[in-house]
């Protein structure tokens, strides 16, 4: 396959290394026998949201040490990990203190590998751990839902206890005044004397803080991130709030605090795509948002001017030169989307309609990738977007929705003229799917989303004009035609196959009926010389089923890789796009059920559709790619 046009600038400049396969929660920076290191941990997780499950166990957790200039993997310490994760060292002996989701932290010696021994004491789930330097050597802090802060010093084993007197979500360690200070996110923030396990102040957040970022070097700042993901700024020794106009993100993941090499202070927040850094003295951006293995994750740093990030998305450990005022030609800023790209569509007159998780509907020349006046913006992230001849123009229509953050139960639409009013289709919050059918020689828009029903709205009226009903979630859904009737495929989570006859208004019964799996999802119908068939996926499997035999097919079996976005193009010669985690985009002959062509991205791609004269539109992030063989 060769890329005619792209939106991509390249890599960003400021990347200075990556390391691939390295699946981390958590990271910190060490030396360990005289060799600089990334130490990093890994905590359970839900292996029915993992894009990988096949190439590790989800259940285990672990720490690992990377050299910091090779990528090369020291060791790994099996049965240790979580989401908090600080290092230090004890008599010149490099250790680390982990915890995931308990009342147990552990100690590791980072040279031998050796656990030795767990933190006792806390009678509720730990939520954060910092080390400091006490007058008799270095400690644990650790702070949990009992209410307590704990102070483990590691030479001697003396462990004290600070009564809070509140749930606490979040602590860090600094030096204030010359002694050393707690800071500890419960109600309120307070400040507490280590020394003396005393408290000395608080500072009045304006949102309840789940995470805490200080300086290194004895900067007196605290940055706060809140669970709606706002970010304030206080200086400890004055217990005044710096003026910080930052803006949050409600799916912020992580932060932390930078010494650029000129002494400034800079922010890091991550979320779910990029990392973004302020200038907290100049109170302004800090440059581009770094884009890269930068997916939900974690943050350190690693002396002046370096941020480390790592990537359990992504697999990946990112090492970043930031803080210079050098603008670096392609620094990010290409002409691609301003967020990830979830779904793409080509227009009539030749326009790429894409939508991102920002709500942003961007419109590119199909022709050259050149970037066009965006198309709109929904209040939520932007599900699904179709486009549609409309008279002698076109319309494009939009879904969307964040049932946890910004729901939305509208159809957005747009056409030549501009924006058009919304219809309020009501799919509980989130409206995930949009696709377009012929009913009765009249367009139709069928939409789903997180209720049971699927609504059809007539496209030129706004009018309702029908459901098709069910008692499972819609996670799939593809028009087509059967015997001359035009046909919906729906694919329900946990729930069975429907084929509905659309002008009938009744289901249909086929041999495929009972034979779907569960979670096995319907993405798009196929005319084949055998007769009608659906194209599903499950997981890494890509099934081709005929509607009338209930013969199935497997397309590229032995690829174990799971699928990230599926496009059929039927015109000719029938082929199919299967993008996956590994980043590769494979072309599937339908008829000879073999794989005609590969394409290799950086990262997997996240959605795909065909251009009416057979080249492929490729979304790889927040770029746009079009591909011809």
């Amino acid at each position: 396959m060769r890329i005619v046009w792209t939106t991509s600038s390249g890599a960003d400049p400021r990347l200075c290394r990556a390391f691939p396969q390295a699946r981390a929660d958590a990271v910190v920076s060490a030396v360990v026998d005289g060799v600089p290191v990334y130490v990093t941990a890994t905590d359970v997780h839900y292996d029915g949201d993992c894009a990988r499950p096949d190439t590790h166990d989800c259940a285990a957790t672990a720490v690992q040490v990377w050299d910091a200039a090779t990528g090369e993997l020291v060791r790994t310490i099996h049965d240790a990990g979580g989401t908090h994760l600080v290092a230090t060292a004890v008599h010149g002996r490099p250790v680390a203190v982990t915890c995931d989701w308990s009342a147990t932290p552990k100690l590791i010696d980072l040279e031998s590998g050796v656990v030795l021994g767990e933190i006792t004491g806390h009678r509720d789930v730990v939520q954060g751990l910092a080390t400091v330097a006490l007058d008799d050597g270095p400690a644990v802090v650790s702070a949990g839902w009992d209410q307590s802060i704990r102070i483990t010093h590691l030479t001697t084993d003396e462990v004290r206890v600070i009564d809070t007197g509140e749930r606490l979500n979040a602590v860090s360690a600094m030096a204030v005044g010359g002694r050393a200070v707690a800071v500890a996110a419960g109600d309120v923030i307070g400040l507490w004397d280590l020394e003396a396990g005393v408290r000395i102040g608080s500072l009045p957040a304006a949102s309840k803080t789940r995470k805490i970022a200080t300086w290194p070097g004895g900067h007196a700042l605290v940055a706060l991130l809140s669970f709606d993901g706002d970010v304030e700024v206080w200086d400890t020794a004055s217990g005044t709030r710096v003026n910080c106009r930052m803006a949050g993100h409600r799916m912020a993941h992580d932060i932390a605090g930078v010494v650029a090499a000129d002494g400034r202070c800079l922010l890091a927040l991550s979320d779910h795509e990029t990392v973004r850094l302020w200038d907290v003295d100049a109170d302004r951006s800090a440059g581009l948002p770094m884009v890269g293995p930068t997916s939900w994750c974690a943050l350190t740093t690693d002396g002046p001017g370096t941020v480390v990030t790592a990537s359990g998305t992504d697999e990946a450990i990112g090492v970043w030169r930031v803080g210079s005022e050098t603008r670096h030609p392609g620094a990010g800023d290409g002409a691609g989307h301003t967020s990830t790209i979830q779904c793409i569509a080509v227009a009539p007159g030749g326009h790429v309609i894409a939508g991102g998780t920002d709500g942003t509907i961007g419109s590119w020349r199909l022709k050259d990738g050149m970037r066009e006046p965006m198309v709109g913006a929904l209040p939520a992230p932007v599900r699904a977007v179709v486009a549609t001849p409309v008279g002698g123009g076109a319309a494009v229509l939009a879904g969307g929705g964040d049932l946890h953050g910004a729901p939305d139960g509208e159809l957005h639409r747009w056409s030549d003229s501009g924006p058009d009013q919304p219809v309020i289709v009501d799919h509980r919050g989130e409206v995930r799917i949009v696709v377009i059918a012929d009913l009765d020689g009249r367009p139709v828009v069928l939409t789903a989303g997180c209720d049971a029903t699927l609504h059809i709205t007539d496209l030129a009226t706004a009018d309702r004009v029908g459901d098709i009903p069910g008692r499972h979630q819609p996670d799939g859904i593809a028009v087509g035609d059967l015997r001359g009737r035009p046909v919906v495929a729906v694919s329900r989570a946990f729930g069975p196959f429907q084929l509905w006859d659309l002008a009938g208004r009744v289901p249909v019964a086929t041999p495929v009926t009972d034979a779907i799996d569960v979670l096995e999802r319907v993405h798009a119908f196929a005319q084949l010389d055998e007769g009608p068939a659906i194209v599903t996926v499950r997981h890494h499997v890509v099934r081709i089923r005929n509607l009338g035999t209930g013969a199935t097919w497997h397309l590229d079996p032995d690829n174990d890789d799971a699928v990230t976005a599926l496009a059929v193009h039927s015109l000719g010669r029938p082929l199919a796009a299967v993008a996956r985690t590994d980043g590769s985009v494979s072309l599937l002959d339908l008829v000879a059920r073999t794989v005609v062509d590969v394409l290799a991205l950086p990262y997997p791609a996240t959605a795909l559709a065909w251009a009416p004269d057979g080249d492929l539109i490729v979304a790889c992030r927040r770029d746009l790619l079009r591909v011809s063989r």
